[in-house]
């Protein structure tokens, strides 16, 4: 059973006071049917405490039934009180890595709804898909951020997301549904072997049986146990980062020549994680570079006379005593189209909206944004223009971005009625 769910989720949400607006990402399947109950009982049980939820439902359209399934949801979420609606993926469907593509294409969607409700997210997964996705990041070879697992409350892209079931196992989510005689979809996509978390999880079923009991339970011991290492080294990470690194709203990075060498020294891993992470902000990544490139670009920036170097879309340069990382000029989308008051992820970078319609552009040498001598980063202001957006209005009008923050560690609120908003999705403090 799912025992202690109330007050499991209400400390969650005390975690994240600032905002009681939700998104419910719903799939239909045991697991999502089954928390779509839990938060309907809760909100029932818990009268001193008020939260909103709207449930989404995506349809990826992979499958003759999945309109049918996707309404029959809706009303069963209606039902319980809830409001509801369908997403549809309407873009073509790839010949390969479909279930990537699906992932990638339902994270959008569901941040989109978050943010044009001023929501956070939650979701489905449990206490074996944790397992699971150890499973699968060991395999791969994942340093101490993807062997830390999925958290109870993380931060992506300007929003919370919770996974209030992270606690709960498969067996306890079945009982639970058949007591409560809970109606739940299954997707025949579960039993594809080619996709790889399938393929993972009929492979922890056959070691759970035969050979290791407590597999799944011994990966979210090791989960938690590397949340505990990291959530320390942060501690000391945000420390020397406050004395030693200086980020621009533009997304460029100034970082204490000396002050990395000696880290290096002390600790390979430690610097190794740090610049990894300053590149993926940097160059707006979903990921960091790969540790042994990271490493010898390292290496590098100690040789006598370093001027210049380059990873993952980053310009790393040398100059008094400093290296500055700086966005490439390159691959960078342009020329999108923007709508009034919606958000659009620009360069993985920023979260940008805009007041009024147009056409992101580059912009023009006399309509720089001004960096002024005395900024660290003046040297640099024509690259960091370079990789800015400007905003083309439909009168043809060139309207420079307000650029702001948003640190996962803070509870900055998006503004409001701006021409232009650009808000750095800082990753260095994540």
């Amino acid at each position: 059973m799912i025992s202690n769910f109330d007050d499991h989720f209400n400390i969650l949400l005390k975690k994240v006071n600032t905002n009681k607006r939700f998104v419910l990402g719903l799939s239909g399947g045991i697991d999502s049917m089954s928390l779509l109950h839990l938060i309907r009982d809760f909100i029932d049980n818990k009268k001193n405490t008020s939260i909103y939820c709207t449930t989404v439902i995506i349809d990826h359209n992979l499958r003759n039934e999945s309109n049918k399934e996707a309404e029959a949801i809706k009303k069963i979420s209606q039902s319980l009180g809830f409001n509801a609606q369908i997403e549809k993926i309407s873009v073509p469907t790839p010949i390969s890595n479909i279930q990537n593509w699906a992932r990638k294409h339902r994270r959008n969607i569901l941040h989109q709804k978050c943010l044009k409700l001023s929501a956070n997210l939650i979701l489905g997964h449990h206490f074996d898909d944790q397992a699971e996705t150890l499973f699968m990041r060991m395999a791969k070879n994942s340093a101490l951020d993807g062997l830390s697992g999925m958290n109870e409350i993380s931060s992506w892209n300007g929003i919370y997301i919770l996974r209030p079931l992270l606690l709960y196992n498969k067996n306890n989510i079945q009982n639970y549904a058949k007591n409560k005689k809970i109606q739940y979809f299954e997707d025949s996509s579960n039993f594809n072997c080619k996709f790889e978390r399938i393929k993972t999880r009929l492979y922890l079923n056959n070691i759970k049986k035969n050979i290791w009991p407590n597999v799944s339970k011994d990966l979210n011991y090791f989960s938690k146990l590397n949340s505990n290492l990291l959530k320390k080294t942060d501690y000391i990470f945000e420390t020397w980062a406050k004395k030693n690194i200086i980020v621009h709203k533009s997304g460029a990075v100034r970082i204490d020549y000396e002050s990395l060498k000696i880290i290096f020294e002390k600790s390979q891993l430690f610097a190794v994680r740090l610049v990894g992470k300053i590149i993926q902000s940097v160059g707006g990544k979903e990921y960091p570079p790969k540790r042994k490139k990271t490493f010898n670009l390292i290496l590098s920036l100690f040789v006598n006379n370093f001027k210049k170097k380059s990873l993952g879309n980053v310009n790393v340069f040398s100059c008094n005593d400093y290296l500055f990382f700086i966005r490439e000029n390159r691959n960078l989308s342009f020329e999108v189209s923007i709508q009034e008051n919606e958000y659009y992820i620009f360069d993985g970078r920023f979260l940008l909206t805009s007041s009024v319609p147009g056409k992101l552009c580059k912009c023009n040498k006399k309509d720089l944004m001004v960096i002024n001598n005395k900024n660290p980063f003046n040297e640099y202001r024509y690259w960091i223009n370079n990789t800015i957006p400007y905003l083309e209005t439909l009168e043809g009008e060139t309207i420079k971005p307000h650029l702001s923050d948003i640190n996962f560690n803070s509870n900055s609120k998006i503004a409001e009625n701006a021409y232009l908003k650009l808000y750095l999705l800082n990753r260095i403090s994540v």
